[in-house]
């Protein structure tokens, strides 16, 4: 539709409205413009009401022209806008969008990222848990190229828990968003660039070395650091190392040397070799993270020498004649040997660590001879070198050590099977240990340890994002709320160990946790990390055993949303239970419970009304706030306004 005279008829009213309403009789150009639109009045019923407004501009009985005359005016304008268009010379241009691939533009309307925006754009704490909140709820919003710019600038964010978060979800996103962090990257900035090396490290690995090295080279203190720590994917750059460890101080100079640990070639054997031979302990510090032969064998010859030096003995036979000054003197010579003894298990058990993930012939002989002076050290650091490397002689040694010394070394040996065997071949060489009545029980009258099964358990988690199971470097008793996977399961997990875990005899025992939010013990911790969303048969189970759990022990919040993933239905009683004090009533934790139990005003006031009736004259603090909940709850304030 060609709206040329509309525009013109706007054009002339407008004209009238300049020039005063007492000449628009004698304007016969705008009587013209008039006379133009009659065929788009005969077509539209707009357009007629546009037309029959201007007409009565002209009569002579308008007595309101001024009024007329800007209702038409404002009806024009409307009717123009709706059918507006823009347009520009010239050839269409795919826009520029520094090397992201695929769909860059999601269709995501302004109001999902509206709190997102103003949670990126603003100042404080309280920021983090909306961002947190909307990317596990609402993924797709970050997923926006226009959501990546805020991300990018988050990485500066005065609030470093922030910061930490969005990086670890950049560096999610692989290489298309590299050329994005690359962009007004400053050599000389503070922890924000310092921050996108690392992940630029963590996606591309040696690919961007020559960016490193640039980093490197024009960086200040934190990029510095950065940079010269992600040099070590390339060999090629153990002549710049070296020089950087003489030249560098503080942290800059720990970077290099730790990026020198992961380099091979006689030159940096050499240098950690002369190294090793002064400052042994530090040295095997630095050598703790790396994998490589070389490293393995210098750990091993430390290790050797160290054993054959001896273990200071801390006994002393009794001399026949005591005078005071004689046991003053035994003492000190008691305090002595045991002090060091003490730096001599100290110093090994440093050396023992740096073992871990190592697997040189060298380093797989001193297993024996350090379990010899440390037995309870040994184990772990095999599981940690199983994880780690998963190297065949590695395997072969768990189960060396395994038939050698039994149950001690269960964990390394059921880990090994996990990373190399079938699901179904680990299940039945293992399940027995988790059976209270199962065949070695049978055989040899003794109940069987299930200890190193269930640290390998601890160790184990679902990752439903990869739909795959991994292992992490964790132990049960640090049960961070994000574990790091370190090497995904090739064969998975058999679902038949569910229903021995979700029914092991010890899985009531209480245990630490840090606060009312987390599991009510250890073993919960390791359950839920096992939990799969997607296999149906287990929610019933799963359901069942937080319930169960929580009525033997203590309610926690994160107990209380894990039945409500599995869908359970009965929640009785779970306030009661939270009071296990004879002289109290944890209001805070009942508090906390009341806005995550799935339960009308109604039923959440008959539970408080129960707990108040069986512990009114037992208890003195607490019962008045719960009667004062009970009644708000039955008077309809909601749950947050209590």
């Amino acid at each position: 539709m060609n709206l040329d005279v509309v525009y013109e008829l706007r054009e002339r009213l407008e004209t009238a409205a300049v020039a005063g309403v007492n000449l628009i009789m004698e304007d016969f150009r705008l009587k013209r413009a008039v006379q133009q639109v009659e065929p788009f009045a005969k077509a539209s019923p707009v357009f007629q009401k546009i037309y029959g407004m201007a007409g009565k501009l002209l009569t002579p009985e308008c007595e309101d022209r001024a009024g007329v005359l800007l209702d038409t005016l404002g009806l024009l304008d409307a009717v123009l806008c709706t059918q507006g268009t823009t347009g520009a010379q010239g050839e269409i241009q795919e826009p520029e969008t520094f090397g992201l691939e695929g769909n860059v533009y999601q269709s995501v309307s302004y109001g999902r990222l509206a709190a997102v925006l103003e949670a990126f754009r603003g100042t404080g704490g309280g920021r983090y848990a909306v961002i947190r909140d909307a990317y596990e709820e609402d993924p797709q919003v970050f997923d926006d190229y226009r959501m990546k710019y805020w991300m990018v600038r988050a990485l500066g964010d005065s609030y470093g828990e922030l910061a930490e978060m969005v990086a670890k979800w950049l560096a999610k996103d692989g290489d298309p968003v590299i050329p994005l962090l690359k962009k007004g990257f400053v050599p000389d900035g503070k922890r924000e660039m310092a921050r996108r090396v690392e992940i630029i490290e963590q996606i591309a690995g040696s690919r961007e070395n020559e960016f490193y090295r640039y980093a490197a080279r024009e960086g200040g203190k934190e990029i510095k650091e950065a940079a010269l720590l992600a040099l070590r994917h390339d060999l090629s750059n153990v002549d710049l190392l070296l020089d950087c460890q003489k030249s560098e101080k503080g942290k800059c100079k720990e970077a290099a040397m730790r990026a020198l640990s992961y380099m091979d070639g006689e030159e940096t054997a050499r240098f950690w070799t002369a190294r090793m031979e002064k400052r042994p302990e530090e040295t095997a510090e630095y050598l703790g993270p790396s994998d490589r032969d070389w490293a393995g064998d210098l750990i091993a010859d430390a290790l050797e020498d160290w054993i054959a030096a001896g273990i200071p003995e801390i006994d002393f036979k009794e001399e026949q004649v005591k005078g005071k000054e004689t046991k003053e003197e035994r003492a000190k010579e008691r305090a002595k040997a045991k002090e060091e003894h003490e730096n001599y298990k100290r110093r090994l058990k440093l050396l023992w660590n740096a073992a871990a993930g190592k697997h040189s012939e060298k380093i797989c002989g001193c297993y024996e001879k350090v379990y010899q002076i440390m037995p309870k050290e040994v184990p772990s650091v095999l599981s940690q070198s199983v994880i780690r490397s998963c190297d065949p002689s590695l395997c072969a040694l768990a189960e060396e050590m395994y038939e050698r010394h039994g149950d001690e070394f269960l964990e390394p040996v059921f880990l090994a099977s996990v990373l190399t065997a079938s699901a179904e071949e680990t299940y039945e060489r293992f399940h027995e240990f988790l059976k209270p009545d199962g065949i070695l029980r049978k055989l040899t009258g003794k109940k069987q340890d299930a200890t190193g099964v269930l640290y390998g358990f601890a160790k184990i988690v679902y990752d439903e994002e990869e739909e795959k199971y991994g292992i992490t470097l964790e132990e049960m008793n640090s049960p961070v709320r994000q574990r790091q996977v370190n090497r995904w399961i090739p064969g998975g997990i058999d679902l038949r160990w569910y229903p021995l875990l979700l029914n092991y005899p010890g899985r009531f025992a209480s245990g630490r946790r840090n606060s009312y939010s987390m599991y009510r013990n250890y073993y919960d911790w390791m359950v839920a990390k096992l939990y799969r969303p997607d296999v149906e048969e287990l929610q019933e189970p799963y359901g069942k055993f937080f319930y169960e759990g929580a009525l033997r022990l203590t309610p926690t919040t994160d107990g209380i949303q894990m039945m409500k993933r599995c869908g359970w239905k009965n929640y009785t009683g779970l306030l009661a239970a939270c009071v296990t004090d004879g002289s109290s009533i944890p209001s805070y934790l009942i508090r906390s419970l009341l806005s995550e139990i799935p339960m009308t005003n109604e039923e959440l006031a008959g539970e408080l009304d129960q707990m108040i009736q069986q512990r009114k004259g037992k208890v003195t603090n607490g019962i008045t706030i719960m009667e004062h909940w009970r009644d708000g709850l039955l008077s309809g304030v909601p749950v947050e306004k209590l």
